[in-house]
């Protein structure tokens, strides 16, 4: 026996052994496990490529270096083709407008089937956060220009730098009428009567882009805001430019900062000073976790508004305190765009064969029920983007074009693409997808064997030997549980005869035409109207 020994040890040396114990005992527990790849794709991309946040930070990277579609000085020239030859051809130039609309259709679902899953996701978001509608055919071009290279180059870069580049562009200054804005008091307005100021780029400035609209701002700010913009203008001749005599005389001062509203200097040092707010590092941290989470965690945002603010407005520190935070998704529905793109990813569509297809079936099948789903292209009727609720996507018409486009473009499109459509019931499917492709399988059978001379055991035989098939096939077991089956469906519950999912062939009582012709035979409703039998056929 070893004697009981007392140690003299005062409270602060156990104290100090206990603090030494729980940091040894923190050291060896287990780190919390990564988001696992499909949840990390489902949280943030089309696709689950990017599985930790390095990688998902190099996929958007690598969007944002994508070549551009078309350039502001392409779309700039179709302007003015458009103007010179529409006239002589109307129909030929509308066309050429929209194909840059179908473009743009194609390269974002293609991209949205590659890898780079976070990123297009992330260029998409932006793309809605400085909405824009193209309001003629000859700024269909434009309107690409804008998402192509005032948002997408930037999403890896600092919000200032995309916050000038998308507000003074040409298609949110033809979208907001900021090209026929003027000073009251400028030397332009004051000679041409019936021109001057107008609000809208100065107001979604603050609004939508960077304050927010609970933001700490006044009318006041909006109109000096506005005024100060009142020198920047677009025309497709001149393109964009700094017009003096356009321009509000004096200084203009928004949320207690004073600007002189004589250069374009000054207006890119209100839009630095506006991307810089706290306020808009909140907006916008908000923005992104409602988006890509489906709430509005208090802790996130903070986190994500102080990286915002910490690093001089860059996006790509507030990107990685929001792929690292372990909140999954709420209640969320996909948009109808994205849902799209998820149905073309299921049916192993390729970036390829999305890119070949033809501007009337992009039109048909891509276009048309987008419009009919709730989300037409480039029509999302204001300057707010789409919105976030669900309500807003489950409508029954919308629900109803949904289901219509499921069961009908599919064929559609690999009729186009020449090849057949995949099987769905391949090795490798999860455990309950292969559950019910087994029960598929299963129902298939025992329909097939609903003819008129067969008897009720006949069915019962087949749903046996296709679900034991199916176990062999997937190499897993589907159970038939003994002595459950179907029964027959007429006026009551549960009406005879009933059907059981087992038992020897050719026995009870034999079928007979009860149905509705089709071409090539019957379509039974009822092949069976007599007695119960057992799980043995008798």
């Amino acid at each position: 026996m070893i004697p009981h020994t007392t140690l003299d040890a005062s409270a602060a040396d156990l104290r100090a052994v206990a603090d030494t114990l729980a940091a040894l005992a923190d050291q060896l527990r287990p780190p919390p496990p990564e988001p696992p790849l499909t949840a990390f794709g489902v949280r943030f991309g089309y696709s689950p490529a990017a599985a930790t946040v390095p990688e998902a930070i190099s996929d958007v990277q690598a969007v944002a270096a994508l070549p551009p579609l078309v350039t502001q000085a392409e779309a700039q020239q179709f302007h003015v083709d458009y103007n010179a030859n529409v006239s002589s051809d109307t129909r030929l130039w509308r066309e050429r407008a929209k194909d840059y609309r179908r473009a743009e259709v194609r390269a974002r679902i293609s991209r949205g089937l590659t890898g780079l899953g976070v990123g297009n996701r992330l260029h998409s978001f932006w793309a809605d956060h400085f909405t824009t509608l193209p309001k003629t055919f000859q700024t269909y071009p434009m309107q690409v220009s804008m998402t192509e290279e005032a948002i997408r180059p930037h999403i890896a870069g600092r919000f200032a730098d995309m916050l000038k580049a998308a507000d003074l562009h040409p298609a949110m200054m033809y979208f907001l009428d900021q090209a026929a804005s003027a000073g009251d008091n400028s030397p332009y307005a004051l000679s041409r009567p019936g021109t001057g100021l107008n609000e809208n780029l100065g107001r979604e400035l603050i609004e939508l882009h960077t304050i927010g609209v609970a933001g700490p701002y006044t009318q006041e700010d909006v109109r000096e805001a506005s005024n100060l913009l009142t020198g920047m203008t677009y025309g497709p001749y001149a393109g964009v430019r700094y017009d003096v005599r356009r321009a509000e005389p004096g200084v203009e001062t928004v949320l207690s900062v004073e600007y002189p509203a004589d250069s374009l200097a000054e207006i890119h040092r209100m839009m630095d000073e506006l991307a810089r707010h706290p306020a808009t590092a909140r907006h916008l941290a908000t923005k992104l976790a409602v988006h890509f989470l489906g709430d509005e965690p208090a802790d996130l945002i903070d986190a994500m508004a102080a990286a915002y603010l910490a690093n001089d407005t860059a996006l790509v520190p507030v990107y990685e305190v929001l792929f690292a935070h372990r909140s999954f998704p709420g209640a969320k529905i996909r948009k109808p765009l994205d849902w799209m793109i998820a149905g073309l990813r299921a049916l192993g569509v390729t970036p390829a064969e999305v890119e070949a297809l033809p501007g009337d079936f992009i039109d048909a099948n891509i276009i048309a029920p987008l419009g009919l789903m709730g989300q037409p292209w480039d029509g999302q009727g204001g300057p707010d983007g789409w919105p976030e609720q669900a309500e807003a996507w489950l409508a029954p018409n919308q629900l109803a074009a949904r289901l219509d486009w499921a069961m009908t473009a599919p064929t559609a499109l690999f009729t186009q693409l020449g090849r057949m459509l995949p099987d769905p019931r391949l090795p490798g499917l999860s455990d309950n997808t292969a559950l019910w492709v087994g029960r598929a399988q299963s129902a298939e059978a025992g329909i097939a064997a609903m003819v008129p001379g067969n008897r009720l055991t006949d069915v019962s035989h087949a749903i046996e030997v296709a679900t034991h098939a199916a176990s062999a096939r997937y190499d897993r077991k589907f159970g038939i549980v003994a002595g459950y089956g179907g029964h027959g469906i007429g006026q009551e519950m549960h009406m005879d005869p009933f059907l059981p999912n087992e038992g020897s062939p050719g026995r009870g009582p034999p079928g007979h035409r009860t149905g509705r012709r089709v071409p090539g035979g019957w379509t039974p409703l009822r092949a069976w109207r007599h007695r119960r039998v057992d799980r043995d056929g008798q």
